[in-house]
């Protein structure tokens, strides 16, 4: 029995995928502890019982790929929107060491996958997969650029890429909060919370609730304006640069563009509200593609997997330790946002808060890391990644 999904139909199944996840959640706390999106913690479950029933010869299921791409372009217009790169010029040395350590973080992570790729016997190209693209972009930067690998070319980019990320949130949770527990525990550090913490005094706006459809109607034309801009954005890097870029790229370097004019006019906009919105498009759109996930080819590269984990987890405390915890004055501010950087860099922003935020309750608050961390972690990863990934594909031939 093959059954195919209207759009209608492909958002309720990705709704109601993600209300088991809540419920799931709530049944294994420990999934919650780990900060596993509902959408992730459902959809490999229905994911691996559509598996076992396509296997069976019971149910051939075709979701709707025109509502996965336009949640898809969503998501990365939201990204861009949050880009306020003027931001990080006043954000202080702390967040701009943050900064290095995500460009630092990017290469190694991308090294580390194409040469476990290699090790493995797989094309160098589907290490990227392995890479920064799914630790530090996560589950939605993993499925868009899977979407864009040309059909039989990469077999398993997918599965890898989300299996990546999945064991990178895991990952995240249980070092993140250890290695900064061990720098806290050094001299310099539990002696002082380290430098006084730099404050950026964000303006006063007073502004309708967030409910309010006086707020989110300008909010979604901006965001549809992002997405009608962005092909035409794509057509002129073509014509005029010969570089192909992806729809979900040009979206967001789209928003990144009108982001960054609104705020040099002095008119930034409602950004609190296209996060909201980007937030919704992202957890609908992790629900449709998970439950497309190919089990068969996620086990069969799952040894590489864990070998790319481990060594990605090297790399990047290495980094935090190296880079930031160095360069922030090696106080507990520094080991906080090592602990941070970590979390966020392996698993997802959420994994790093909450382990920096564990840390503040053991061992006192550190607003330097906590302002640093947040500021860079959402100005600067997803474009830089974007940016470095067009690059090294484009290098690979795909």
């Amino acid at each position: 029995m093959t059954l195919t999904l209207s759009p209608a139909w492909t958002l309720i199944a990705a709704l109601l995928t993600i209300e088991l996840g809540k419920r799931l959640n709530r049944w294994l706390p420990w999934l919650e502890r780990g900060n596993i999106p509902p959408a992730v913690s459902a959809g490999l479950l229905l994911s691996l019982l559509l598996a076992v029933a396509r296997s069976a010869g019971w149910l051939e299921l075709s979701l709707s790929g025109d509502a996965r791409n336009a949640l898809l372009l969503l998501f990365f217009a939201s990204l861009g929107f949050a880009a306020h790169l003027g931001r990080l010029a006043t954000a202080g040395i702390a967040a701009l060491i943050i900064c290095v350590a995500v460009v630092a973080a990017i290469v190694v992570q991308n090294v580390v996958g194409m040469a476990m790729a290699r090790a493995f016997g797989q094309p160098t190209a589907l290490g990227l997969f392995m890479g920064s693209l799914a630790y530090l972009g996560g589950h939605g930067t993993a499925t868009a650029w899977a979407g864009i690998v040309p059909e039989g070319s990469l077999r398993g980019a997918f599965e890898v890429g989300i299996g990546s990320a999945t064991l990178g949130l895991v990952l995240g949770g249980l070092v993140a909060g250890p290695v900064a527990s061990a720098l806290i525990g050094r001299g310099r550090a539990a002696a002082a919370a380290g430098a006084a913490s730099e404050k950026i005094a964000a303006p006063e706006v007073a502004r309708e609730p967030v409910f309010s459809s006086d707020r989110w109607l300008p909010c979604l034309l901006w965001l549809l304006l992002c997405l009608a801009l962005s092909p035409i954005l794509g057509d002129a890097a073509s014509k005029f640069l010969g570089i192909s870029l992806p729809g979900f790229l040009t979206a967001l370097l789209t928003g990144v563009v009108l982001t960054n004019i609104a705020d040099a006019i002095k008119r930034p906009l409602d950004t609190e509200i296209t996060d909201l919105i980007g937030t919704i498009a992202l957890r609908m759109f992790l629900a449709i593609a998970l439950l497309s996930l190919d089990w068969i080819a996620l086990l069969d590269h799952l040894p590489m997997l864990l070998a790319a984990g481990l060594a990605q987890v090297v790399g990047t405390v290495v980094i935090a330790v190296g880079i930031i915890y160095l360069l922030m004055g090696r106080d507990r501010d520094a080991a906080t946002a090592a602990g941070g950087f970590i979390g966020f860099g392996l698993g997802a922003m959420p994994v790093g808060l909450a382990v920096m935020r564990g840390l503040n309750v053991r061992y006192g608050e550190t607003p330097r890391a906590m302002l640093a961390i947040t500021l860079a972690a959402s100005l600067f990863p997803d474009t830089a990644n974007a940016l470095a990934l067009t690059a090294l594909f484009s290098w690979l031939g795909l």
